[in-house]
């Protein structure tokens, strides 16, 4: 093993060195035209990917020359299990990855930390890690790709993204990247034999049928949307392509200014009243109260999602900091400038999460996380605290202001809020006729007699969510709220359309959707709801016809295909079961891993037959 690790290390020394030495100087030009570590997060996937396909070009050409006979009979020509070999490879290739990949960025951040004023966090150093345990993954699955006898060994590449491509917390983030580093080499273990025909037992089939499946799934439902998207627009009744939108359809509520979409509420009003309201509503006296937020930045995220820097009328720039919480400044000179914290600049009071920058409809500027808004006062960086969302209530990061009133968009509810003696005092509370989820957009209106507040849902029509209601309220002088009407906004997509993730199979719908339940992505949640609610969403009776329809073809087609590739009944009924309970996507991993026409040529030629489960 020791002997492998080393001649491991010199055969690729050379190659390394002088990717590190590329790598230093790239990064240290681009670092000069713009802050890598507070870049958006669109630039730091792209630097990953980078990475990750060196990191799989590398195994494609290691694994590539250890494919030739006369190397495996040197690798495997000594008293030695094949899982030490595989353990010296491993070992000495992730070092030089270290070393060629991660060190040359390690250097460059350092350097940065020490001699710049300008932010680092523990974070980047994390992610610096993060980035060379992508490269890891990405080898690994080079090799399982190199290493086994089907064509189709590429999908493992699903196995990182679906494990690790979260906006979570570092810590997270490195414990994913392990587990999925785990993962894979396990599956490398599996396949790591000179002979790709051979080992056909039980454990191997299913370490390399579980990622087959996932990434079958994945690859069913994009497939097949956009063949079916495709299709409507050569057909011309595309909705989104349309020039009008069906009539009371989502896609025309989407398209909607806010005036019309208070005045298409108000249109299913009975209230005698209402058509005076729409005719008197305008552009000034109606505005969009988003939702502006779905998702805040999670502390100690590898790469935040927005909302980093910002800049004062004195021209200096401030960075957020997820050390400390504050935002750190520097002014045109590239010289310190003080903190700023929630009490704005010169205030040591930190932040609950890192806020986000938005304005009203009158173009002023707030600041706002997943529980407190902030009126940041033109001139300076004086903040007005606005409102306090406390427990599971959360700010949809909407805010607009109408004569004396000012409504907030949460989780939970519009807060109508009034100015009272240059104070906001609390008016109303309008609660969300829908899940947050489900909101499409919310919109306020001020009229003769109050403001009126509407509601669209339907976002998540395209997830499966049915429901899809339009409501208008009324908030009179008095602050009492009365709902004026409601209608029901028509689906654009045919029904199965809508719930193709979870018919095509719902074991597997559940097992994709389980890592971005659990993980802590910073998304804003339904108030009141489990976690598992997207789980447990009723189904038309149409959508269960159709999974249980495929479910029972796909076992069907199972019995057949195995029954030709002269497989043992214990390992038959196991694959029937799993195609009945997984469907299509456990089918067409039993096509690629049991290839009926290779099994009757190596039955005729007298080779070993894959054994019985």
């Amino acid at each position: 093993m020791i002997e492998l690790f080393l001649s491991e290390l010199r055969r690729f020394r050379t190659a390394a060195i002088l990717y590190a030495a590329a790598g230093l100087v790239l990064v240290t030009v681009m670092n000069q035209l713009t802050d890598l570590v507070t870049g958006p997060r669109e630039l730091h996937a792209v630097m990953t990917l980078l990475y990750a396909l060196s990191g799989l070009g590398f195994a494609l050409y290691q694994f590539g020359t250890y494919r030739q006979p006369s190397r495996w009979i040197w690798l495997l020509h000594r008293p030695m299990h094949r899982a030490p070999i595989l353990a010296g490879i491993t070992l000495a290739s992730v070092l030089l990855i270290a070393l060629a990949m991660a060190l040359p960025l390690f250097v460059l951040l350092g350097l940065q930390d020490h001699f710049t004023a300008r932010v680092v966090d523990t974070r980047h150093y994390a992610g610096i890690g993060f980035m060379a345990l992508t490269s890891v993954s990405c080898w690994l699955s080079g090799a399982y790709i190199m290493l086994h006898r089907s064509r189709w060994a590429f999908v493992v590449l699903m196995l990182p993204i679906l494990l690790t491509m979260h906006m979570a917390s570092y810590g997270t983030m490195l414990a994913l990247a392990l587990a999925c580093n785990a993962v894979l080499l396990v599956l490398v273990y599996t396949v790591f034999r000179p002979n790709r025909y051979t080992g056909d037992d039980a454990v191997a089939t299913v370490a390399s049928a579980v990622p087959l499946q996932l990434s079958f799934y994945i690859a069913l439902l994009w497939s097949g949307s956009t063949l079916f998207q495709v299709g409507q627009m050569v057909a011309g009744v595309h909705p989104l392509e349309a020039d009008e939108a069906a009539a009371g359809g989502g896609v025309e509520a989407s398209r909607f200014d806010p005036r019309e979409a208070l005045q298409a509420g108000l249109a299913a009003v009975k209230d005698p009243r209402a058509a005076g309201w729409s005719a008197a509503l305008g552009r000034d006296s109606s505005a969009s109260l988003g939702p502006g937020q779905r998702q805040y930045t999670v502390r100690d995220t590898v790469s935040a999602r927005s909302g980093l820097k910002i800049a004062d009328s004195q021209q200096n720039n401030w960075t957020f900091s997820h050390d400390r919480m504050m935002y750190s400044g520097l002014n045109r000179h590239a010289r310190p400038a003080g903190w700023f914290g929630a009490g704005g600049k010169g205030d040591a009071v930190p932040f609950d999460s890192q806020p986000v920058p938005l304005r009203d409809n009158r173009a002023r500027g707030y600041l706002a996380n997943a529980h407190d808004m902030y009126e940041l006062e033109q001139g300076g960086l004086k903040l007005r605290h606005v409102l306090h969302a406390a427990g599971r209530e959360q700010l949809g990061a909407g805010i607009a202001v109408l004569g004396p009133r000012t409504a907030l968009l949460t989780n939970r509810r519009v807060a109508l809020l009034e100015e009272r003696g240059g104070q906001l005092a609390p008016l109303a509370s309008i609660p969300l006729p829908v899940p947050f989820g489900d909101l499409d957009r919310a919109e306020v209106g001020q009229v003769a007699d109050g403001t009126l507040v509407s509601f669209i849902g339907g976002r998540r029509r395209l997830d499966g969510v049915m429901p899809a209601p339009h409501v208008v309220y009324l908030v009179d002088a008095g602050g009492q709220v009365r709902e004026l009407g409601r209608r029901e906004v028509v689906h654009d997509f045919p029904v199965l359309f809508e719930h193709r993730d979870w018919w095509v199979s719902p074991v597997l719908h559940a097992a994709v959707s389980l890592p971005a339940i659990l993980i802590e992505r910073g998304v804003v949640p339904d108030y009141g709801a489990s976690r598992f609610a997207p789980l447990l969403l009723p189904r038309p009776p149409a959508v269960w016809a159709a999974a249980i329809a495929l479910a029972l073809l796909s076992a069907l087609a199972s019995a057949w295909w195995t029954g030709r590739a002269a497989l043992g009944p214990g390992a038959r009924l196991a694959w029937c079961l799993a195609c009945l309970l997984l469907g299509m996507p456990a089918l067409l991993s039993l096509m690629v891993l049991q290839p009926r026409v290779v099994r009757e040529e190596a039955a005729a030629s007298g080779a070993p037959v894959a054994a019985s489960a």
